[in-house]
């Protein structure tokens, strides 16, 4: 036991606060004798800095990837509270560890909150993905379909309903195109949803007609999910479409159509991109555009277009 981890663990248990970022670092790469200190004084931690801890450790790894924070989100699974339960899933969405599997697929059926389970439902579609592209036993894929499938048909009217379809939609299985289709013709907009992101993880142009006949929908939730699903499924017919998407006045659909045309590729798409990037003054926007900039170079196979942006100066010693 380290006396940094120790101190961290005192700050947490007795002076009630929440360490400071750096010292949220020792969380990191916990052995075998860390981890069984940490859980005899997990319960010991006030909830409302479970939660604030689990958040943060989920920050801190999303923003520096030699941090492992595994072990105490695999820990924090089992916590009494559903919200600290909810952020440790998430912050698992990297792993690909296959004993992670039988964890997700025990909280899926048995977890008392539907909100908890609804989240393990979509973190398992990481591993169907994963079991798709023959990164998983084949045994462990069709156990974790059956599962969702299962789960799917049986929780109608709740939020696990819809995120085991998203989950299935990397699937293969035959059966999920009837259940997408299905949720598609609902009425239900949150149903449709789902059905569209699932279409757009599916790689399968065939849905390419239902994903665009909702690009000008007047709800903004479904237009976000089909300019998505239109750079996943790369439909480059559709790339004026989704230029004509570039001012939308919803933020999320804004941000999906800068996404969108990265994936799209192409010299338009590269253009249109470029001049957004030289009238930008936001941050935020500057960072987005960027990110999208970098990733149409590489559906390109060009050098990073940002190089391009600025004219050779002169040498002034020549």
């Amino acid at each position: 036991m380290t006396s940094k981890l120790d101190s961290v663990l005192e700050t947490l248990v007795d002076a009630n606060s929440l360490p400071s970022k750096d010292s949220l670092a020792e969380f990191s790469d916990l052995d075998q004798g860390e981890i069984k200190y940490l859980q005899s004084k997990w319960d010991q931690i006030p909830i409302d800095l479970r939660r604030s801890l689990i958040e943060e450790i989920g920050k801190l790894g999303d923003d520096n990837v030699t941090f492992n924070f595994e072990e105490i989100n695999r820990l924090a699974l089992n916590d009494g509270d559903e919200e600290v339960r909810r952020g440790s899933i998430s912050n698992l969405w990297e792993s690909e560890n296959p004993s992670l599997v039988q964890l997700l697929l025990e909280i899926l059926i048995q977890d008392p909150s539907v909100h908890v389970r609804a989240t393990a439902a979509s973190a398992l579609g990481a591993f169907v993905l994963l079991g798709e592209t023959q990164g998983l036993p084949s045994d462990h894929l069709t156990k974790i379909e059956d599962a969702l499938l299962d789960t799917h048909r049986n929780t109608k009217d709740s939020p696990i309903h819809r995120k085991c379809l998203e989950s299935l939609g990397y699937s293969s299985r035959t059966e999920v195109d009837d259940l997408i289709q299905a949720a598609f013709e609902s009425a239900d907009e949150m149903q449709v949803r789902s059905a569209i992101l699932a279409m757009g993880r599916s790689a399968n142009k065939k849905w390419g007609v239902s994903v665009l006949s909702q690009l000008q929908s007047p709800s903004p939730g479904l237009r976000h999910e089909s300019v998505v699903a239109v750079g996943e499924l790369e439909i480059k017919e559709a790339l004026e479409d989704i230029i004509e998407l570039v001012d939308d006045v919803d933020q999320n659909v804004h941000r999906a159509v800068l996404w969108s045309l990265s994936q799209l590729g192409g010299t338009r798409a590269a253009d249109i991109l470029a001049d957004l990037y030289n009238a930008a003054e936001d941050g935020e926007e500057l960072e987005l555009l960027e990110d999208a900039l970098d990733n149409l170079a590489f559906i390109n196979g060009t050098r990073d277009i940002l190089l391009f942006d600025f004219d050779d100066e002169e040498d002034p010693s020549n």
